[in-house]
C-alpha cells in the first residue's frame, strides 16, 4: 500500500489499482470503490494484503449521508464500516489482539508477541489515548528531573536482555540472551567500546557506576528503537476505550477516536463522531497505575490558578490566573520518595546554572515538606521479585536456587488477602537510592549547604496572600507613583503553607511528588467490566484474580502491570513487570497460535 499527495491510500487486487477515499473524494468514487470490491468478491478473485491501520482512515461528510452497512473483507483483517443517517460512523474491526495501553507494559508485550511469539504485526493494535506510544512515560519521568533510572540495564523493552547494552557500545562478550550471568557489574573501561549512538551518546557516560543504570535519555532512545523495530507506531490507534464486552468467541471493545478524525471533526469536517468497534480474539489490559494522589488540602482553584501542580499529572495545564513571572520563584515541593528527591536537585542544579549565567539574578528559595525521615533502598523491591521464569530455570539448571524463596511463599499462598499484605509489605514505597541520597550532589549535601530548606513535617493550613510589588525585590521604582487600579493588577499573589512543625513558608507554587492512587487502574471502565460479566476480583481489594498466565477468566482477557499484581507479585508495576508480564501472557499466546 502507497500514498500520495491527493488524499488516497493505493493499494492493488490482481493488479486492478483502487484509491481508498480521501477528504477530497466524493460519493460517486467511495461507491465505486465498494462496488468493485463486491465484485471481486463475488467472482473469487484473490486479494493482495491490505495493510490496515485504522489511524490513517479518512472519512467525510459525505459518507454519513449513506444509510448503508459496508464490509470490506481482506484476508488480514475484516473490517466493517457501518455508516447511519444520524451522522455517526462506526468502523468494526476484527483483530487476534487488542492491547490497551501504550506505555511500558503495553509496548514491551507487544514486541514480544511479535518477536518471541510469532504474532504477525498486523494481528496486533494498540489503543491509547495519547499521540504516541510511551508518551505518560517520558512526560512524567521528564517532569520529575531524574538523570538516571533506579532500575539496572538489563531491565528494558526490548527482548534480549543485552540489547540496551550493546546499543550503547558495551562489551557483553559471547553473554546468550536472557543469560544474566554478571548481569549488574561494572565494566571496565577496556572492555568498553568507545561507540557513538545515534545522537552521540557514547558508552562511557551511559550507565550509572552503581549497578549500570541507565541514563534516562538513552533508555528513551533504546525505547524508541524498539518501537522502530517491530515497527509498533504503525499499530497504534489513539483513542480512548469506553466499553468492553467479552462475548462468544471474541471481545467487544468500544473506541471514541481521538486521532486525526476527531480533530477534523471539531473543525465541522466530520458529520458526526467516529468510533470503532473492536472484535479481538484477545485483549491485553495494560493500563498502568491510578490516577496522580493529591493531598486533602488541595482543591481546583488551587490548580487551576497554578500555585498546585502535581508532577506526574502530565495533562495538567495552568489555566486562570498565572503566578506572576520573576527572577526569584519560590517553590515547594511535597514528598519525601524518589521522585521529589529528583524534583529538588533538578532545581538546584537549575539554580546554580543561572546563577552562572547571571550573577544578579537572585536564587531562588526550594522548600522540601515531607512527612517522614528519608529512606535509603536501592530498588523499590527486592531483586527477587524481578527473576522470570526462564531465568529460575537457568539458575536451577546451572545447580543454583532456582526460583527465589520469596516468589515460591507468595504462589503458595491461596489467600488473596495474604498475597496483598505482602505485596504492601515488599514494595517499600518513599524510598530514595544511596546515589541520589549521598553520591556526589546528593540531596543530604544539597540539605546541609543550604540549598534546600527540608521541613519534616506536614501541611496543615494554606491561605493565599497579596504582596505588594515594591515588597518585591525586582519592582520598578516608579511602583508608588502609578494608580490605584494598575497596582492592584501588578499585585503579586503567593501562597502560604502553615506546617505541622510550627514552620510557617510563602512559595509562588507547590510541585506534589506524592505518587500515585492506590485504587484500582482503568476507573468506571475495569468496574463495569467486574460487575457487568462476574469476573473474579480480591474481596479485600479488588484486584483481579487471574491464573499464571495472566487470563481473566476464559473470556480472552489479560492483564499486566498494577491489575496483575496478585499473581505476579510487588514488582508487577516496574519495568521488571513488564518482562514478566511478556513472559506469562507469551506462553497463552503461543498455546493459542498452536
Amino acid at each position: 500500500m502507497t500514498s500520495n499527495d491527493d488524499g488516497y491510500e493505493r493499494t492493488n487486487f490482481k493488479k486492478k489499482h483502487f484509491q481508498f477515499p480521501g477528504r477530497s473524494n466524493s460519493l460517486r468514487q467511495f461507491l465505486l470503490i465498494l462496488l468493485s470490491i463486491s465484485w471481486m468478491t463475488s467472482t473469487r478473485r484473490d486479494a493482495t494484503i491490505i495493510a490496515f491501520n485504522p489511524a490513517r482512515i479518512t472519512h467525510t461528510s459525505t459518507i454519513n449521508s449513506l444509510s448503508t452497512c459496508n464490509t470490506i473483507t481482506t484476508n488480514q483483517r475484516d473490517v466493517d464500516v457501518d455508516v447511519d443517517n444520524d451522522e455517526s460512523t462506526n468502523i468494526i474491526i476484527k483483530v487476534p489482539w487488542l492491547i490497551i495501553g501504550g506505555g511500558i507494559h503495553g509496548v514491551h508485550i507487544a514486541a514480544s508477541l511479535i518477536g518471541k511469539g510469532g504474532i504477525k504485526a498486523t494481528d496486533i493494535q494498540i489503543v491509547d489515548a495519547n499521540e504516541s506510544l510511551l508518551h505518560k512515560w517520558k512526560s512524567r519521568t521528564a517532569a520529575t528531573g531524574m538523570e538516571y533510572l533506579r532500575s539496572s540495564a538489563g531491565y528494558h523493552l526490548d527482548l534480549d536482555e543485552h540489547s540496551l547494552r550493546r546499543q550503547f557500545g558495551v562489551d557483553t562478550g559471547n553473554a546468550a540472551v536472557g543469560n544474566i550471568k554478571g548481569a549488574g557489574r561494572k565494566k571496565s573501561k577496556k572492555n568498553r567500546k568507545k561507540n557513538v549512538s545515534l545522537q552521540g551518546i557514547t558508552s562511557n557516560d551511559v550507565f550509572a557506576k552503581d549497578y549500570e543504570r541507565p541514563r534516562l535519555d538513552a533508555f528513551n532512545e533504546h525505547c524508541d528503537s524498539v518501537i522502530t523495530k517491530y515497527n509498533l507506531d504503525q499499530l497504534h490507534v489513539q483513542g480512548i476505550v469506553t466499553s468492553i464486552e467479552p462475548k462468544e468467541g471474541h471481545v467487544k471493545v468500544m473506541l471514541s477516536l481521538l486521532s486525526e478524525q476527531k480533530k477534523n471533526n471539531s473543525e465541522n469536517e466530520i458529520g458526526g463522531m467516529i468510533s470503532y468497534t473492536y472484535k479481538a480474539q484477545n485483549i491485553i489490559l495494560a493500563l498502568g497505575n491510578d490516577e496522580p494522589s493529591y493531598a486533602d488540602w488541595v482543591d481546583e482553584k488551587d490548580i487551576e490558578q497554578g500555585f498546585v501542580r502535581h508532577i506526574l499529572e502530565d495533562t495538567q495545564k495552568r489555566s486562570g490566573e498565572k503566578v506572576r513571572d520573576h527572577d526569584v520563584k519560590d517553590v515547594a515541593v511535597l514528598g519525601g520518595g524518589i521522585t521529589a528527591a529528583h524534583k529538588v536537585l533538578e532545581l538546584v542544579r537549575t539554580n546554580d546554572s543561572t546563577t552562572r549565567t547571571n550573577c544578579s539574578t537572585l536564587k531562588r528559595r526550594i522548600h522540601l515538606i515531607s512527612r517522614q525521615p528519608f529512606k535509603e533502598q536501592q530498588f523499590d523491591t527486592h531483586q527477587d521479585w524481578m527473576m522470570d521464569q526462564a531465568a529460575s530455570k537457568r539458575s536451577e539448571e546451572g545447580g543454583g536456587y532456582g526460583t527465589p524463596d520469596r516468589q515460591k511463599k507468595f504462589k503458595s499462598s491461596t489467600c488473596w488477602k495474604e498475597r496483598r499484605k505482602m505485596i504492601v509489605k515488599e514494595r517499600v514505597a518513599g524510598t530514595v537510592t544511596p546515589a541520589i541520597f549521598r553520591g556526589e550532589g546528593g540531596l543530604c549535601y544539597a540539605i546541609n549547604n543550604g540549598d534546600i530548606k527540608w521541613h519534616h513535617a506536614e501541611v496543615v493550613k494554606k491561605r493565599y496572600i497579596e504582596m505588594d510589588m515594591d515588597e518585591d525585590e525586582n519592582v520598578n521604582d516608579n511602583y508608588n507613583n502609578i494608580d490605584a487600579t494598575t497596582k492592584r493588577s501588578t499585585q503579586k499573589r503567593r501562597i502560604q503553607l502553615s506546617l505541622s512543625c510550627g514552620n510557617t513558608i510563602e512559595v509562588d507554587e507547590v510541585l506534589l511528588a506524592t505518587g500515585f492512587g492506590k485504587k484500582l487502574p482503568g476507573g468506571k471502565l475495569i468496574k463495569d467490566l467486574v460487575k457487568n460479566f462476574d469476573l473474579e476480583v480480591s474481596d479485600f481489594c479488588g484486584f483481579p484474580i487471574v491464573d499464571e498466565n495472566l487470563s481473566w477468566g476464559s473470556k480472552g482477557i489479560y492483564v499486566a502491570g498494577a491489575l496483575a499484581e496478585l499473581e505476579i507479585g510487588p514488582s508487577a508495576r516496574n519495568i521488571a513487570g513488564a518482562r514478566l508480564a511478556a513472559e506469562r501472557i507469551l506462553k497463552a499466546a503461543t498455546k493459542t497460535k498452536a
